[in-house]
């Protein structure tokens, strides 16, 4: 009778040890994994005013805030950002953000930016679909029908 119950002790302490350490192995994979794929970047665009910033994006979410400086910030944070496509370029006629889900991985992903803009910055947005959240406006908004 010992024997048995020291088997049967024996056997539900190794495996409680063992559910114990894939568990513990388990969580430190899935907290890992989001911070290799968080990205955050932050790029500065100096601009002449008036300017035009155009902004194409999928399932993505875009603040707009306004400053006086002559130049155009745009921050972003990425999850899981090898989904996404990001791409932003600069000519005499404005700046250009692109952000595009690739075709599997790309259902994943999530991407907020924030674009800071000189205040008579004209702003262009293509979202399939997207959010647009305008931070400390003052002033006339015109949106086309």
């Amino acid at each position: 009778m010992v024997t048995r119950v020291g088997r049967w002790l024996f056997s539900a302490l190794w495996r409680a040890g063992a559910r114990t350490a894939i568990d513990t192995a388990l969580g430190t994979a899935v907290e890992a994994v989001p911070r290799v794929s968080q990205q955050s970047y932050v790029q500065v665009f100096n601009v002449q005013p008036p300017i035009t910033v155009y902004v194409r994006a999928s399932h993505c979410r875009v603040g707009v805030r306004r400053d006086p400086a002559p130049k155009v910030t745009l921050q972003a944070e990425m999850v899981r950002a090898f989904g996404l496509e990001f791409a932003t370029e600069q000519d005499e006629a404005g700046v250009y953000i692109v952000v595009k889900r690739k075709p599997v991985v790309g259902k994943l992903s999530r991407a907020e930016f924030t674009v800071t803009v000189p205040p008579d910055t004209r702003l262009a947005f293509h979202l399939t679909p997207g959010d647009v959240v305008l931070q400390d406006i003052d002033g006339m908004i015109e949106l086309p029908s």
